[in-house]
């Protein structure tokens, strides 16, 4: 009997050791189970006591502050000695015993040299194995992230006057463009009416004249009607920007009511160039052709594409214009003789604000070819550029509509 309760006892004590063994072991692995994020984290990770004093700190840590190991780090009387003011680490260690935690405080904190880097703690009260209270944490250097925050909000701020001055500037355009419409609109009226008279005068509808007062009342013509031609051209470049393009038809003869007087506004500068107008290239006879148009827009497109080829064609250049009949619609062009626009240029050459440049100075606002496609679109056509061995070709169609 005594032999069998002594070999209950001694099973009994086998089996108690045996689950401390089987429990430490537990603690053990659970203990390398947390130890390797704690070691491992890029982020200083600590517990402190109640008293303020660390109790660990990882290798991050001891990386971050400058000290030669955790032994050193362990040794500090105060967790406060690694904030830059103490006292307000003794503040935080306070709020977690009020609060029991604090999250993403930010504070500066102070390096074993004396350097100084912004910080975020993040930390809460505990329960240690042996029951007393202890504070865990983490501690991120922000140094470098409040730098990009700054940074960014700064962007954002430049981003956002940026933002704000181009909508200032665009309201100041639109009121512009408005004002150059007006201001065309009101100024052409009176010069048609001043261009009439100055042709009745011209004709003798009021008297006979000296020839010098005739040769002074054709200058006067002449200036009248390019200013005319100027007027339209600012008129149709404000309608373009602001896409209030509007045409109103009526049918015209080609030459007579387009052509001829886009020359005749051109004629002072065509000599003083010295430039030929060649009409042996299918060129456009008077009263073969009838277009349903809109005569102050086409006036514009034949305008600024005879300026384009006196201006780049040059002095000396030969100018041609002709047409085709294609049955459903006409094909016309404008040809100089002058160097073709290099082919790195030419896919800007109807884009809004692209200019022609060809070895010669550029200058306008690059509103003219752009103006010429949308008035030519609005009559149901379609204009391009053609390089020539000799020369630029604008070649533009015109949609046939019946009388």
């Amino acid at each position: 009997m005594k032999d069998s309760n002594h070999r209950n006892a001694s099973g009994q004590t086998a089996d108690r050791a045996g689950d401390e063994a089987r429990m430490r072991e537990v603690l053990q692995a659970f203990e390398l189970e947390y130890r390797r994020p704690f070691d491992t984290s890029r982020d200083m990770m600590f517990s402190t006591g109640r008293s303020g004093q660390l109790l660990d700190v990882n290798q991050a840590g001891v990386l971050l502050f400058g000290y030669g190991g955790r032994e050193e780090m362990l040794a500090l009387p105060s967790v406060a000695r690694l904030f830059s003011d103490p006292e307000e680490g003794v503040l935080i260690q306070r709020q977690i015993e009020t609060d029991g935690f604090v999250k993403a405080r930010e504070v500066n904190m102070r390096r074993k040299d004396g350097s100084l880097f912004l910080g975020s703690v993040t930390a809460c009260l505990q329960f240690a194995q042996d029951g007393s209270i202890i504070c865990e944490g983490i501690l991120q250097d922000i140094t470098e992230r409040r730098r990009w925050v700054r940074a960014l909000a700064e962007s954002c701020r430049q981003n956002q006057e940026l933002i704000d001055s181009e909508d200032r500037i665009r309201k100041l355009n639109e009121h512009i463009l408005h004002m150059l419409m007006v201001v065309s609109h009101d100024i052409r009226g009176p010069l048609v009416s001043m261009a009439a008279t100055l042709k009745l005068l011209e004709r003798g509808s009021y008297g006979g004249m000296d020839q010098s007062v005739a040769n002074t009342i054709h200058d006067l013509l002449t200036r009248v009607v390019q200013l005319i031609g100027i007027a339209e051209d600012c008129l149709g470049k404000a309608h373009s920007v602001d896409n209030t393009l509007k045409i109103e038809r009526e049918m015209l003869d080609l030459r007579q009511a387009i052509i001829d007087p886009v020359l005749d506004e051109l004629s002072n500068e065509i000599q003083t160039q010295e430039i030929l107008i060649d009409n042996r290239l299918g060129a456009i006879p008077a009263g073969s052709i009838l277009v349903n148009v809109n005569k102050m827009w086409l006036k514009t497109v034949f305008r600024n594409l005879f300026k384009n080829a006196i201006k780049y064609g040059g002095r000396g250049c030969r100018i041609a214009f002709g047409f085709e009949d294609h049955g459903d619609f006409y094909r016309l062009n404008v040809y100089n003789s002058g160097t073709p626009i290099p082919e790195a240029h030419r896919g800007k050459l109807f884009t809004k604000f692209g200019r022609i440049e060809s070895g010669k100075t550029a200058d306008g606002v690059g509103l003219g070819l752009y103006l010429i496609k949308e008035i030519i679109r609005k009559h149901g056509g379609n204009i391009w550029y053609e390089a020539r061995p000799d020369g630029s070709d604008f070649v533009l169609t015109i949609a046939k509509e019946p009388l």
